[in-house]
């Protein structure tokens, strides 16, 4: 039991041993940053004076601050509002409307254009070439002098004419072109193409003349006195 105390004394010897030499290190240290505050105190209530003499100084020199007086205001002058009269809307009476449906009279289709022309050798002879076509066994045969008609419509040509026999002819074209009767013949030839027998007067003749004839043209047929000029 002698030991157990001896170790408990030695125990509270060492620790109060150590508490009494820590406690003036600790106050060392606590005494050292208070008179660093001091010292950084002092230091800034220093600077603190130079800046406020150093200012008033300034002031004192000059007579005025430094700092810029403020802008004046600007006035723009002010517009004069203006005023839009409304445009004037003038009421339009309203439209009669008619009764009934409005009559239309019917429009006939414009006739071609027609011209009557003088007609040349050639167109003859191929208008005399294409009677033959039409008629196997009449070859010698001719146009009857005086009374040729050659003429054109839009582009298309026309012809009416009656034949006769040449001297060269035989006994059958004889008695061919007698059953004919001589009747005027017409033809008409398309742009590109070849002269083409469409019709004949017939026995006995129209007094209408070509003007009762539908291939040719009523307004070309007039041109041409309906091919009345041979009795």
């Amino acid at each position: 039991m002698t030991e157990d105390f001896e170790a408990i004394l030695q125990g509270g010897s060492e620790e109060l041993a150590a508490r009494t030499s820590a406690l003036p290190a600790a106050m060392v240290r606590e005494r050292g940053d208070e008179l660093r505050r001091r010292h950084r105190m002092a230091t800034a209530a220093l600077a603190v004076a130079l800046v406020a003499a150093v200012g008033g100084g300034a002031f004192a020199v000059t007579g005025h601050s430094r700092q810029a007086p403020p802008p004046e205001a600007v006035v723009s002058p002010t517009t004069p509002a203006t005023f839009t009269a409304p445009p004037t809307v003038t009421p339009k009476p309203p439209s009669a409307a008619p009764d009934g449906p409005a009559a239309t009279s019917p429009s006939s289709p414009p006739s071609p254009p027609c011209r009557s022309l003088v007609v040349p050798q050639g167109v003859k002879d191929a208008v005399t070439l294409a009677y033959r076509r039409s008629q196997p066994g009449l070859v010698h045969i001719a146009p009857v002098k005086g009374t040729f008609y050659y003429g054109e419509c839009d582009g298309v040509f026309y012809a009416g004419t009656s034949f006769t026999p040449t001297a060269d002819a035989t006994e059958n074209e004889l008695v061919q072109l007698q059953d004919e009767g001589g009747a005027e013949k017409y033809f008409t030839k398309a742009k590109g193409s070849a002269w083409t027998f469409v019709a004949g007067d017939g026995l006995p003749r129209d007094p209408g003349g070509c003007a009762a004839i539908r291939e040719i043209p009523a307004r070309l047929a007039a041109l041409w006195g309906d091919c009345l000029a041979r009795p």
